[in-house]
């Protein structure tokens, strides 16, 4: 998923520091459960080991590629406080005979894998891994004598359930991705011919005039029209009148294949092409192109249908300098040249200067 990398820096660094603030005040609430013997063991841990790794990490997130590989560090991240509470734990047990909790454990993965956005793949290894470090400490250290098992147990489904959870918000985040994507198509793209609808065609058109103008470039307009579509589409139905516009559209991309050339459908068998930075006889030359895709194709017409097989008529307006042409007044012209083709007999294209 696209994101703004700043400001995800900003999200991720903030959560890191509320980390780091989060370590500060548990450190103040554990001072008063353990004994005065323990403060230097406890101290040591989470002064000298634990915040310098999260400031490790902060530090890192300062560098340049850190957003690629943030899922990796976050996830190291995790082991690294896990292990060391499995660390304190340990010695608390065998040299000061405390029994220190466990909650920690979990309070790191959650932290980590919600706050920290660790995906769901490697959530599943980065918890295994945990899950096993914890279990290997309860046959080392018996830490919590007969709540051993649901020590474990416990321990073992919370990861689990971090997991499963990151699993479903992944999945429903993706869903909604798709479903955003699927919407913002519908909203831009003809569904029928793949290409621009009419309001996404006009938006981008403009948009593309004003580049024009501002860089002082050439611009044409072309609309096309299947000949005798109605004729077509009463002899072998609408079925195979939508098969005739899908063939249009792939012509029209295999013709005009520039990132810049905006393709779309304007309305029934009609169709509108907008070029920039283009010469005259270049655009005389893809417009000859079309037509010569369509005989080609060969899709046989309706009996009383001027060509015999289907065909389209395109009218095109050249503008070498577009100072003073309106997107409406380049369409108005192209359909008007058109029309001159339709007149002429069709299959056919008809050229204008503005």
């Amino acid at each position: 998923m696209r994101f703004n990398k700043p400001s995800e820096l900003r999200r991720l660094r903030i959560a890191l520091i509320i980390g780091a603030v989060l370590v500060l005040v548990f450190m103040a609430a554990d001072l008063l459960l353990l004994p005065s013997s323990m403060y230097q063991l406890y101290i040591f841990d989470r002064l000298l080991i634990q915040f310098p790794i999260i400031l490790t990490v902060i530090a890192i997130s300062y560098w340049r590629k850190f957003i690629q590989y943030r899922a990796i560090v976050f996830a190291t991240l995790l082991v690294a406080l896990s292990y060391s509470n499995y660390w304190l734990i340990w010695v608390c047990w065998t040299e000061h005979d405390f029994i220190f909790p466990y909650e920690g454990t979990i309070l790191y993965a959650f932290f980590c894998v919600f706050a920290l956005g660790i995906p769901f793949k490697l959530a599943i290894t980065v918890n295994l891994v945990n899950i096993l470090g914890f279990l290997g400490l309860m046959w080392v250290a018996p830490v919590y004598g007969d709540r051993v098992p649901i020590s474990a147990a416990f321990v073992s489904g919370s990861l689990f359930i971090s997991v499963y959870a990151r699993y479903r918000l992944d999945r429903s985040v993706q869903m909604l991705k798709q479903t955003n994507d699927r919407l913002l198509k519908l909203s831009k793209y003809d569904p029928l011919s793949d290409l621009l609808n009419r309001r996404a065609l006009r938006e981008q058109s403009e948009k593309l005039l004003a580049l024009s103008k501002r860089h002082k470039v050439s611009m044409a307009v072309l609309m096309l029209d299947l000949d005798d579509f109605k004729k077509y589409n009463d002899a072998f139905g609408h079925q195979q009148g939508d098969e005739a516009i899908k063939i249009q559209a792939r012509i029209m991309k295999q013709v005009f294949k520039r990132d810049t050339d905006i393709l779309g459908r304007y309305g029934g068998e009609e169709f509108i092409i907008v070029l920039s930075d283009i010469k005259k006889d270049q655009v005389a030359k893809h417009c000859q192109a079309l037509l010569n895709e369509w005989e080609e194709a060969a899709l046989q017409h309706a009996q009383d249908a001027k060509h015999p097989f289907v065909s389209c008529s395109i009218g095109v307006v050249f503008a070498k300098s577009v100072n003073n042409c309106s997107i409406d007044w380049l369409i108005d012209k192209a359909d008007k040249a058109l029309y001159d083709a339709k007149e002429r007999g069709k299959a056919q294209f008809v050229l204008t200067e503005a």
